[in-house]
């Protein structure tokens, strides 16, 4: 990436959904990107296609991020390997459904590793780089799931309270140092990750343009489709925990 006079935005995940929306956003805005995933061909499709269709530069940096080695790599290479870092979306996600009792022990470790630990890594590795620059944004994607305990879901939706709770004190604690730092929560949205057909399902489009509205205000974090918001604001503000996990567990039964 030798490009200078164009922001550098970083996004991982960035082979599908979310994700590969967020790119496809930057791009278009004019933004050089390096796009992280696990899928390469993959990444060159998308990496060729927006190179093609607007004239910037993409990389592609091939790691799984659920692996210690591959987060030590990426971050070592946010910190020395680029010419600049506006833009950091950590996008990179798992979900194990179904009682705890019944998860994969493999496939939880997968999930917090990636969920948790990769993107607090990252996280910390921008700050760093973004402070010493005096600018620069960060976006993590959280889930309307971060709002409430889930029953069925808990270890998904804990993970996502993790990464809604660590962004919104980010934000404040680097807001002297002029960055900007948002948590986007998701509700039912069709990616990859949440294939099928549902009432209401939103479209990864959707969640990156909340996001980049959000973006020039000073609100830590925002949720995703006005259905979503109010259902978050009503499980955090106004019922009972007891009266909101019982109503989860109905919602959620089907996942047992």
């Amino acid at each position: 990436m030798t490009t200078s006079h164009r922001p550098l935005a970083v996004i991982t995940g960035a082979s599908s959904g979310i994700g590969e929306q967020f790119a496809r956003r930057y791009a278009r805005e004019g933004f050089d990107l390096l796009l992280i995933a696990r899928s390469e061909s993959t990444l060159r499709v998308i990496a060729d296609d927006l190179s093609a269709r607007h004239g910037v530069g993409v990389d592609l940096l091939v790691a799984d991020l659920s692996r210690a080695a591959d987060v030590t790599r990426v971050a070592e290479h946010l910190l020395t390997g680029l010419p600049r870092l506006d833009h950091l979306v950590n996008c990179a996600g798992a979900s194990v459904e179904g009682d705890l009792a019944d998860a994969d022990e493999t496939a939880l470790r997968r999930m917090i590793d990636l969920n948790i630990t990769a993107l607090t890594l990252l996280t910390r590795t921008a700050i760093i780089r973004m402070r010493a620059a005096g600018s620069g944004t960060i976006i993590n994607v959280a889930s309307a799931a971060a709002y409430q305990p889930i029953p069925h879901l808990a270890a998904y939706s804990a993970s996502k309270s993790f990464v809604l709770m660590l962004t919104e004190a980010m934000s404040e604690e680097n807001r002297p140092f002029g960055l900007r730092i948002l948590a986007v929560s998701p509700g039912d949205t069709e990616t990859p990750m949440n294939p099928g057909a549902a009432r209401g399902k939103r479209a990864p489009e959707e969640v990156v343009e909340t996001a980049w509205k959000a973006l020039p205000g000073r609100a830590p974090s925002v949720v995703d489709g006005r259905a979503n918001s109010i259902l978050a604001a009503v499980s955090t503000r106004l019922l009972p925990s007891r009266t909101r996990l019982r109503v989860a567990e109905r919602m959620m039964r089907d996942k047992a």
